[in-house]
């Protein structure tokens, strides 16, 4: 009986040990492994708690903020987070800012203040820290962290996103001659905002070649050169590590031989060392470079050397002939050569033992394509998930402006969501391919909480074209980031849940998958789908893992073609031909009516069904109303559709030539027409905005040529009008007196005369239909095969791959 206050104690003792874990902290022989020392085994599905980066690179202190963050009504007890570089289990680096509550610094192994962990035990939803690189490391980190919930409720080793750490300077020895600590930290600074500043626009402003291959994405070249349109020049800027030279090569082919050089050269001189840029030839059949003495065509604007790493910016001419041969870069194409040595060799480069490489195709130079980034999100698409991006075709090009990804484990759905300028993307589970009744999640960055990533629920409300956000209940976010005004998140969603008095069951039933996007939000709800909005073309099990493919928009495309075809095409020369064309082909008919009046009629009626069976189209693939910007073009296409629609009818009805309310009816007519013409071409200028049109900027500008075409005939016309009636008139006061009575007379003659400048006329009205179909034919194209710049894009892969 003494015995069992003894044991009730240590049994006492024991539950208070497991439940407090180790409170004040990760000991350091959890510096490898990462693991507790708990007793227990680790969780192994995908933990809930979220490791993100500030940026995906150093700053210019070599510093990154990372934060550790729960999901909405969850927290965690304890962590342990380190910088690790890849392959290694030692961590690297130093904390220099952490919480002053709930954190304490750790060494692990000889490197001080190497991680974090926590102080104690408290709940914790958000621990932020700042993590500074070592002066000599460049390469790429990861953050590695333990999340711990409770005492066996616990993930081991949870990574962040990739961070690109930059050399920094590691000061100089006391007492070195003219340099201060300082002043060598600047100049490694300086290098490295050049090198950084290489990579920017690569595939998008400049075209870029780096080796190793692949090193472009992480910025992680041993050598890079870029060069780019400027003015009526090209700019050129080279950097390599460890280098004596880095050149520039224009060739035929893959190999040396034949080919124009440029050459950035830090040479050794008596005084220090100096930068310079050559000219040189690669010598057909020899592997020998021959430099010229004159350096006329390039010159060097800009040059670093810091620690052996070598920069210059150079100023190249479009055209430049080398041993008799030209190189014309703006109309011809290159292979682009990459080479960089470690040694020169006397008035030649050495061998290339740091970098050489080349382009595998040959393009021109202005000719952009974007470096492949291999963004994981896609790297287990249709594979182990099933993904799904607009436009069509960007999950295997890794493009896409918005993307979804589901993926199903047993009796757990995981989505993914990534969206590129983006306040909030959704998906959304439909049982048709329209918007109502759906099960919506939302990935939205709340500006009020620092940018973070929220997940929520909504329901698309039927018949309304409006969202309403439920809550979080049975969703839960596992992961989140934003950068550079990109948007990720990942979270599970319970497979059955109800919705409004809607029951969905992503385990049994098929469904079609809504993604929507946009630039805004509203207050408790997304903003309008500025950004992107599509659906799948089927309905099918999240659970069946293949490719998606993105609904047909051909009623988009007929609607926008039709509409074009009829305002652009059929009425800009049918109108022309009323006002202008009376007094044109005189003596002539078209099935018994005058030429004119024939060719005005069938245009117009080409216009009047076209309108009408584009609103018709539009109207049943939307399915009612629009709401958001759309709603500006709806409205006015409505104006132009019911002003089209009662212009025949009053045509028929118009009053005898001899009636006196025959006037009326022709100002009428006319104003009805042109009020028309003008809300039609203001409707197509709208249309260019709107996301589901997927046109680029530049219809803008083709709209604007066509407009200011269309008034410039029309000043043309007039202006001969004015003269053919002065000529008229002149011709009229030429006869006799007695030559003017009615029947037979000099007026019955003259009208069957065209009028004066009929030559004038006819060639104008050639050009005019001439220009008219040629810009017609152009839109419709950019129309029915948007996203025109992808299709563009996709075809010369094709024939040059």
């Amino acid at each position: 009986m003494d015995r069992l206050p003894l044991l009730l104690l240590l049994t006492l003792g024991s539950i208070i040990n497991q439940n407090d874990g180790y409170k004040a902290g990760a000991p350091t022989f959890a510096c490898k492994t990462m693991t507790p020392g708990h007793g227990v085994p680790t969780q192994t599905g995908d933990s809930p708690y979220s490791v993100e980066i500030g940026s995906e690179e150093t700053s210019e202190e070599g510093r990154v903020r990372v934060t550790l963050s729960s999901p909405p009504l969850q927290f965690f007890t304890g962590f342990l987070v380190q910088a690790r570089p890849p392959d290694s289990d030692e961590a690297i680096g130093s904390f220099t800012q952490i919480p002053n509550r709930n954190a304490q610094m750790l060494n692990c192994g000889s490197q001080p203040n190497s991680s974090v962990t926590q102080s104690s035990n408290s709940r914790k939803t958000n621990v932020e820290v700042e993590w500074e690189s070592p002066p000599d490391y460049e390469g790429p980190v990861t953050f590695v962290a333990t999340m711990v919930k409770d005492y066996k409720t616990f993930w081991v080793a949870q990574e962040s996103p990739q961070v690109q750490v930059f050399r920094r300077s590691a000061g100089v020895e006391a007492g070195s001659p003219g340099q201060s600590g300082g002043e060598l930290s600047q100049a490694a600074q300086a290098q490295r905002n050049l090198e950084v500043n290489t990579y920017k626009g690569c595939g998008k402003t400049k075209k870029c070649l780096g080796s190793p291959e692949g090193c472009i994405a992480g910025k992680t070249c041993s050598a890079l050169v870029t060069i780019a349109p400027s003015g009526r020049e090209f700019q050129v800027e080279m950097f390599a590590k460890k280098s004596k030279y880095i050149a520039l090569g224009f060739s035929d082919d893959t190999k040396m031989g034949g080919d124009h050089v440029v050459e950035c050269v830090n040479e050794d001189l008596s005084r220090g060392s100096m930068v310079k840029v050559y000219r040189s030839f690669n010598i057909p059949n020899a592997k020998q470079n021959r430099r010229f003495d004159d350096q006329e065509g390039v010159e060097l604007l800009e040059s670093s050397v810091y620690d052996e790493d070598l920069y210059c910016r150079v100023s190249h001419v479009s055209k430049i002939s080398v041993q008799d041969k030209e190189f014309d870069l703006n109309n011809n194409e290159y292979h682009l050569l990459l080479a960089a040595g470690s040694a020169l060799k006397p008035f030649t480069v050495g061998f290339h033992d740091v970098a050489y490489t080349s382009t595998k195709d040959r393009s021109r130079v202005s000719e952009l394509k974007a470096a492949r980034t291999n963004d994981p999100f896609y790297a287990e698409c249709n594979q182990l998930k099933s993904c799904f991006g607009s436009p069509e075709g960007c999950v295997d090009s890794q493009s896409c402006t918005a993307v979804a990804s589901a993926r199903v484990e047993g009796n757990r759905h995981t989505f993914e969501l990534k969206a590129e300028n983006a306040a909030y993307v959704a998906v959304g589970l439909s049982q048709d391919n329209k918007m109502g009744g759906d099960s919506v999640m939302e990935c939205v960055r709340d500006e009020s909480g620092g940018g973070s990533i929220k997940a929520f629920n909504s329901w698309n409300i039927p018949n309304n074209k409006a969202n309403k956000r439920i809550g979080v209940d049975g969703i839960n976010l596992l992961n989140s980031s934003s950068v550079d005004g990109s948007i990720y998140c990942k979270f599970t969603r319970d497979p059955v849940h109800r919705i409004e008095g809607s029951l969905f069951d992503m385990a049994k039933d098929e469904y079609y998958l809504l993604l929507a996007a946009g630039s805004s939000l509203k207050e408790n709800s997304v903003g309008y789908h500025d950004q992107v909005f599509t659906v799948t073309a089927q309905k099918r099990l999240l659970a069946d893992i293949g490719a998606f493919s993105t609904a047909t928009k051909l009623y988009i495309r007929l609607h926008g073609a039709f509409m074009i075809a009829a305002w652009i095409g059929a009425a800009s020369i049918g109108i022309v031909m009323a006002r202008y064309y009376k007094q044109t082909w005189i003596g002539s008919s078209l099935c018994a009516k005058d030429v004119w009046f024939a060719w005005h009629r069938t245009l117009m009626f080409l216009t009047w069904v076209l309108t009408i069976a584009g609103a018709v189209l539009i109207f049943y693939d939307v399915g009612g109303w629009v709401s958001g910007p759309s709603q500006t073009h709806a409205l006015v296409g409505v104006v132009t559709t019911v002003l089209c629609f009662i212009q025949p009818i009053a045509a028929a009805l118009r009053p005898h030539p001899g009636s006196s309310k025959r006037p009326l009816f022709n100002w009428l007519h006319w104003l009805v027409g042109n009020v028309a013409h003008i809300c039609a071409i203001v409707t197509i200028f709208l249309a260019v905005q709107l996301s589901k049109a997927e046109l680029p900027e530049f219809v803008d500008w083709i709209l604007v040529a066509f407009v200011a075409f269309y008034v410039a005939i029309h000043l043309i016309l007039s202006c001969s009008g004015c003269m053919s009636d002065s000529k008229a008139e002149k011709r009229i006061n030429t006869f006799p007196m007695k030559e003017m009575s009615p029947g037979r007379g000099s007026m019955h003659i003259e009208r069957k005369r065209d009028a004066p400048y009929a030559g004038l006329r006819k060639t104008t009205l050639c050009l005019h239909s001439l220009v008219i179909l040629g810009i017609t034919v152009a839109l419709i194209l950019i129309v029915v095969l948007a996203p025109i710049e992808k299709q563009w894009g996709d075809m010369k892969d094709k024939i040059m791959p």
